[in-house]
């Protein structure tokens, strides 16, 4: 009896007080911006220090994101309002849980052989994915300036910022849009902003934690958890730059040292003081798809959010802890 109970005790005290929740996050991009909270999270240990043993894998473009949380492929994704609001359009249950950039934090990046929007007429942009942030505000962009980007432009579907940069450098495009990583690497190259999308502080559902309204619904405790890691991690962003540079080092390898430096500096003003995401910029978005895609008239854009995660974080104090 008494080496049952010296088994059973060894048993128990080996054990961990609790099993660390196990979840997927897909994240879009390997540039400074809207994925960045999400490598922090991890990299700093708020995930850990929530409970979450959170796996983040990299997979290129918000629609994307979108579909390995269709799949069931990923708990959380990080996406942006575009993809939210096409995939609701699409009978898809998906919420914004948290936001991290809440303006449009683009340039118009153009060869400097261009000096005017008429000098855009006839030239090809190197173009991201359908239904992308990066697709939704060349397009708004492009209108704003009196063109039809169907018809005054060739817009061709290029895919990521890195790959957008290439096909300018090698004379396969003439203008794109780009954050700020993207900004301090065609300057160097000779090319120039002919729009400045950050300084008009557009509002704009940039980066933001969705996930379905089952999964927010059946694990409330989990989400919230999660959500108080990000708000964690945007403050980190905002408050620890030597942290934040070397977090944003792994992740962004492709680009030279020099340029993240500077790029964090400028996009480190975009991130949120908070994970409250952007009614007013989801309407903005909501208006532009609607041109195309005419289902996303019914979607209301109250219901592409879950707000109560980050209202509670709110009324209790935490956020305001943080300061």
């Amino acid at each position: 009896m008494k080496y049952a109970i010296t088994i059973c005790f060894v048993l128990f005290t080996s054990m961990p007080a609790f099993a660390a929740e196990r979840m997927h996050t897909a994240y879009q991009s390997l540039s400074i911006g809207s994925s960045t909270p999400i490598w922090v999270a991890k990299e700093a240990g708020f995930f850990d220090a929530q409970g979450l043993d959170v796996k983040i894998v990299f997979v290129e473009g918000s629609p994307r994101t979108i579909q390995t949380l269709i799949a069931g492929e990923s708990e959380v994704a990080e996406s942006t309002g575009p993809s939210v609001l096409n995939a609701r359009a699409a009978g898809s249950p998906v919420v914004i849980i948290a936001g991290f950039i809440n303006v449009m934090p683009y340039y118009l990046i153009t060869t400097s052989a261009i000096n005017s929007p008429a000098d855009l007429k006839g030239k090809i942009g190197a173009n991201n994915l359908p239904g992308t942030a990066a697709d939704t505000v060349m397009r708004i962009g492009l209108k704003a300036l009196g063109l039809d980007p169907d018809r005054d432009v060739s817009l061709r579907t290029i895919g990521n910022v890195p790959f957008r940069l290439q096909a300018m450098a090698a004379g396969a495009a003439q203008f794109m849009v780009g954050q700020d990583l993207e900004l301090e690497q065609a300057k160097k190259l000779g090319f120039k902003v002919l729009v400045d999308y950050v300084a008009k502080k557009t509002p704009f559902q940039m980066g933001a934690a969705v996930t379905n309204e089952r999964y927010a619904r059946e694990k409330r405790d989990v989400v919230l958890r999660y959500v108080k890691a990000l708000a964690q991690a945007l403050h980190y962003l905002k408050t620890n730059r030597d942290g934040s540079l070397a977090i944003i080092g792994r992740y962004a390898r492709a680009m030279k040292s020099d340029a993240v430096s500077a790029a964090y500096d400028s996009v480190r003003r975009l991130f949120n003081d908070t994970p409250m995401p952007t009614i007013e910029g989801m309407d903005f978005i909501g208006k532009e798809l609607a041109q195309r895609n005419p289902k996303i008239r019914d979607v209301d854009v109250n219901s592409t959010m879950d707000l109560r995660f980050v209202k509670e974080l709110e009324q209790t104090g935490y956020l305001k802890s943080l300061k």
